[in-house]
């Protein structure tokens, strides 16, 4: 197990005693896996959860390589702000539709542009 070391800003208190962080420090693997599982605000990762936490980082990803700001990236593709940081952060998973459209954007974001302002102006026909 890796060790890290914090320090503490000037006139700052220790979070724990020596005696807890001598506990702490006694702990097996096994013991501190059992302490993450119980912990309500950190609930171990399914793999529902995980699909979608690896396509939040791809969606993610095909953004950043646009340069563009997520206000931005969102007004050139049309697609909502909320929607965007929505899948950013895996709350929501976007549909396959919308996935394609990602796949194309990060395959050739020229051509999805020109798409979105195409069917902009005249529809789909």
């Amino acid at each position: 197990m890796k060790t890290v070391s914090f320090t503490l800003k000037p006139g700052e208190q220790p979070r724990f005693s020596k005696a807890e962080l001598a506990q702490r420090s006694a702990l097996t693997d096994a013991e501190i896996e059992a302490e993450a599982e119980a912990d309500a605000d950190n609930p171990p990762v399914n793999e529902a959860r995980l699909k979608r936490m690896v396509l939040a980082r791809n969606v993610r990803l095909i953004r950043e390589q646009s340069g563009l700001s997520q206000s931005q990236f969102a007004a050139r593709y049309r697609i909502g702000l909320g929607r965007l940081r929505d899948y950013e952060q895996a709350r929501s998973e976007p549909d396959l539709l919308v996935q394609v459209v990602y796949r194309l954007i990060h395959e050739d974001p020229d051509r999805a542009r020109s798409l979105v302002e195409q069917v902009e102006r005249v529809g789909l026909t």
